[in-house]
């Protein structure tokens, strides 16, 4: 294999080396010196011209689309006419469109927008405020009068901790002809001209000079100005820029001149040199193939076509087909790589907020640096952001417009960490919830400052997003078990933005300073609240406006709260289960599932309550039109008209009505509870035990005469029934009525 190649490469290098030294031998030197010279000196000229030439039309294509995109493009239209404070939308469409055209126009290094009416300078990188921005100078100078050509070079720096840079610039203001609301100015680096001229000329033999209007070089040069032979001057119409050009101390013209004398020898030197140099870099080249073969002839490929018809093996077809199986399997340990790294770090925040975790601090340290993330401190702080109203977040934009909207969230939690002092290390934990840890530079915590931060990023987001958050603070965590700790504290304090409010931080002295209220002091009023809706009564509202109330006023977690509205859902379904199939089917099929979703959409007790209270109130009107309108309703009624007239006879049951009615007592008994919601003797007691009550505080007849006036032969068996139902006896009952009456 080894001579095949040698031999190979060989044959390969010869024709070429005869071809071009018997060119060379017979031709070229004879001609090289004049002509050389005339071509050098001609070429120098186009060369100045070309460079002219290639950075005036860069420059033009770039003024002319600064024009057609202030006049056509939407994103910066927008961004104009924008209203005070502007849209996060119209802003990050703004930035997109600046970051497109410097793709397309590699020249450009940056790009800012200036808006008169707010003082805002919107850039590819940063936004801010005129008075902070640190080109503030170039902008006030051009404001009055926009010039209509590329400025001389200058220094511009995108951040006042950045170094300068040194640029021309193009500043056009907007609309074109009137500028009254803002101008574009797009940065050209010089270094950018200098790689788009350098490609142009070699500067070991020649060279290119750039001063712009004032004089100044824009290109960097090896050498000064004096020792070189300038041999053209050009000066440019459209950017009043000089281009000079020349050689090297005429290095070129001296050398074909030094070779036009010493043709002959050079040329029979340059044959012999060059038969050495091509069986020199033969066997050199050769080597190291015939070494890549030899490795791979133990690797086992299968090799399409890597042989030939006389069966003898193609080297370059083995080596191609190996190293691309290698490149495949690189390529694919590189994704594997960058995929492995976002879960290490995602893991490595699960474990610090975690309990139970076997981290260490020293384990923790090595993974940070591996990570390239925040060394460890002596104390941390953590907080978590959640987006309120998370279900209209999630209905109101689609998911790549989700995912834009959480990295701006994420992104300026790192800018207002930064710009507070914090290294901070935020991680989404939740699709709601993103969460943070602050990295104190001291010895002590600054709760002041934290606080600020915390009210900072919620007040940015508010302001420049179509949504709010609200942030869950815990304790400072002094140890590294602390952390896991801090972070359920803060869960926890979010736990109660259903009733502390949203769009707020909440710490820990927030919830400690309201009172704690136990869940099973709602369960009797809702109880009560069932039964009053079962019985078409109207004080089931009343009765539910001060469950609210109190909710309002105690601390209860979301998931108490949803306890409390559950149990709500459960004791109405329990009562309207007794009323009959079509009431029950009408709870099930109708009411139940719209409550349940509308429960699950409130995001504060507010909302609960408006909807609990919308919905049973359609269903106590569905459910008195089914009573009503049914095919007994009319019989019922008038039973419940007797009763209400008849109440005080003794006699009164439910076979004293079907009697009367001439229907079958349990029928009856089964279509009063039906229609009414309430069993018959209960609603005879309400009856009666409320005319009782009323005789009772209005009058001084005896308990024995009352009870005969409301229907009861015997005074105790009057006194049981008003003491279970009331919980007072009837005496106790006058006395209390009394009390009340007299102040």
């Amino acid at each position: 294999m080894s001579k095949s190649w040698f031999n190979r490469l060989l044959l390969s290098y010869m024709p070429i080396f005869i071809i071009v030294v018997t060119f060379t031998f017979f031709v070229f030197f004879q001609l090289i010196s004049e002509q050389g010279r005339k071509e050098a000196i001609n070429a120098n000229s186009m060369l100045s011209l070309q460079a002219m030439r290639l950075i005036d039309t860069s420059l033009r294509a770039i003024d002319n689309m600064v024009m057609n995109e202030s006049i056509n493009s939407k994103p910066l239209i927008d961004f104009f006419n924008s209203k005070e404070g502007g849209d996060p939308y119209v802003n990050i469409s703004a930035v997109m469109k600046m970051k497109e055209l410097i793709a397309y126009y590699p020249l450009i290094d940056s790009i800012y927008l200036v808006r008169y009416d707010d003082q805002v300078v919107l850039s590819n990188a940063t936004n801010g405020h005129i008075g902070s921005y640190p080109d503030k100078s170039f902008i006030e100078q051009n404001r009055m009068s926009i010039s209509q050509k590329w400025t001389d070079s200058r220094t511009f720096r995108q951040f006042s901790v950045l170094e300068g840079k040194k640029v021309v610039s193009l500043v056009r203001g907007v609309p074109f002809m009137t500028n009254k609301k803002g101008m574009i100015v797009v940065n050209v680096a010089t270094d950018s001209l200098q790689r788009l001229v350098n490609e142009l000329y070699d500067s070991e033999v020649s060279f290119i000079q750039i001063n712009d209007g004032a004089g100044n070089g824009l290109l960097k040069q090896s050498e000064p100005l004096e020792s070189m032979r300038v041999f053209a001057n050009y000066k440019s119409s459209y950017s009043n820029w000089s281009y000079i050009s020349g050689f090297v101390q005429g290095t070129f013209i001296q050398t074909v001149s030094l070779l036009y004398n010493a043709w002959f020898v050079i040329g029979l030197i340059m044959i012999g040199a060059g038969l050495l140099w091509i069986i020199y870099i033969t066997r050199r080249n050769a080597r190291p193939v015939e070494q890549i073969v030899s490795r791979f002839s133990g690797y086992m490929l299968p090799l399409a076509g890597g042989r030939t018809n006389a069966g003898r093996i193609d080297e370059f077809v083995f080596i191609e087909s190996a190293l691309d199986n290698l490149t495949e399997q690189a390529k694919q340990y590189q994704q594997q790589y960058k995929e492995d790294l976002h879960l290490r770090t995602r893991n490595l925040f699960h474990q610090l907020i975690e309990e139970g975790t076997a981290l260490t601090l020293e384990v923790w340290q090595r993974e940070a640096e591996r990570l390239q993330l925040p060394s460890p401190s002596k104390i941390h702080s953590l907080i978590v952001l959640e987006i309120d109203k998370y279900g209209e977040f999630c209905s109101s934009y689609s998911r790549h417009d989700q995912n834009l909207l959480k990295f701006a969230l994420r992104s300026i939690t790192y800018e207002q960490s930064s710009r507070f002092g914090y290294d901070c290390w935020a991680e989404w934990t939740a699709s709601s919830r993103l969460s943070v840890i602050l990295f104190e530079n001291g010895d002590e915590v600054d709760g002041k400052r934290l606080v600020q931060l915390s009210d900072s990023i919620r007040g940015w987001t508010e302001q420049n997003m179509k949504f709010t958050i609200s942030i869950g603070m815990g304790d400072p965590s002094l140890h590294l078990s602390d952390i896991a700790k801090s972070f359920h504290q803060a869960l926890d304090a979010l736990d109660y933005k259903m009733v502390l409010g949203e769009n707020r931080l909440i710490t820990r002295e927030d919830m400690m300073s309201q009172g704690q209220v136990e869940v099973y002091s709602y369960l009797g009023i809702i109880r009560s609240a069932a039964h009053s809706f079962r019985k078409s009564e109207d004080s089931w509202k009343a009765l539910l406006d001060d469950m609210f109330s109190q909710l309002k006023q105690g601390l209860l977690t979301k998931d108490e709260i949803m306890n409390i509205m559950n149990y709500l859902i459960y004791s109405l379904g329990r009562e309207l289960s007794g009323l009959g199939k079509e009431f029950q089917d009408e709870w099930e099929n109708e009411a139940l599932p719209v409550l349940t979703d509308k429960l699950d959409k409130c995001n504060s007790l507010e909302d609960m309550r408006e909807a609990i209270i919308v919905k049973m109130s359609e269903l106590a009107d569905t459910l008195a039109d089914m009573r009503y309108n049914g095919q007994h309703a009319g019989i019922i009624k008038e039973m419940r008209s007797f009763i209400e007239a008849e109440y005080v006879n003794p006699n009164m049951s439910l076979e004293y009505l079907s009697e009367k009615f001439n229907i079958n007592a349990k029928y009856v008994s089964k279509l009063f509870k039906e229609t009414t919601g309430q069993k018959f003797i209960d609603f005879l007691i309400d009856i009666r035990l409320n005319e009782a009550k009323r005789l009772l505080a209005e009058t001084r007849r005896p308990v024995q005469e009352i009870a005969e006036d409301v229907g009861y032969a015997s005074a105790i068996s009057f006194t049981r029934v008003f003491k279970k139902v009331v919980g007072s006896s009837p005496g106790e009952y006058r006395s209390e009525s009394l009390k009340k009456h007299n102040g």
